[in-house]
């Protein structure tokens, strides 16, 4: 998989704290906040998968989603069906982050290395078995997918666009993106000393997919 600079410039240093700040406040209060009670009101899901048709249905209403696409008609019901092809792997996956004991702001970073590839490839069966239900006759049904995961695996997955998957990521599989993105943090902490969930001054964006996602989005042509 090849990808645009994200936390490291064309030569390779890494992006100031500061300025990743300032990007973080530049996205605007929309995203921010939302992912602030995404983070604080998914830390355990629900069986009947109120939780997450509520924040799944806020997080394609912020990026748009709801205007078109699959989800512009009968939302509410299409992500009940979400839930009934992903709701029982989604509170396995939930209640396993519960039970490790880990930091869920820095659970991808924390998990041993086994534990964490088994769990981006049962992120990736999951976007495939969403990938019917989002996608329509002219949305990529990827974008749908992985912002659908992010709204109750805020610890986890990331939000990706059409842009991003095309020009960023340059790849169809969410596990390549989240392994990346994990590398990339990786490498940025080594060289700042920094811990990357902490950028966020305002303490909304906390998880380390939620701080990526902005500066993925940044890094659009």
């Amino acid at each position: 998989m090849r990808s645009r600079e994200i936390l490291l410039d064309v030569n390779g240093h890494a992006i100031s704290p500061s300025e990743i700040n300032n990007k973080i406040n530049d996205f605007g209060d929309s995203y921010n906040n939302t992912v602030e009670e995404i983070i604080k009101n998914t830390k355990i899901l629900d069986n009947d998968g109120e939780i997450f048709t509520k924040y799944a249905y806020r997080i394609l209403s912020n990026f748009g989603m709801t205007r078109r696409g699959p989800f512009q008609k009968n939302p509410i019901e299409r992500l009940y069906d979400c839930w009934g092809a992903v709701g029982a792997d989604l509170i396995e996956i939930n209640k396993s982050v519960l039970k490790s004991g880990l930091s869920r702001d820095r659970y991808l970073l924390e998990l041993n290395v086994q534990e964490r590839e088994g769990l981006i490839a049962k992120i990736w069966l999951l976007t495939k078995k969403l990938l019917p239900l989002t996608m329509g006759k002219t949305s990529y049904g990827l974008v749908g997918a992985s912002k659908i995961l992010f709204s109750v695996l805020p610890e986890i997955v990331l939000p990706i666009d059409n842009n991003e998957w095309l020009h960023v990521f340059k790849t169809v599989d969410l596990g390549d993106v989240i392994n990346y993105m994990i590398s990339d943090i990786q490498n940025w902490e080594a060289m700042t000393g920094f811990d990357f969930n902490k950028l966020d001054h305002s303490n909304r964006l906390t998880t380390l997919p939620s701080v990526y996602n902005v500066m993925a989005m940044y890094a659009r042509p």
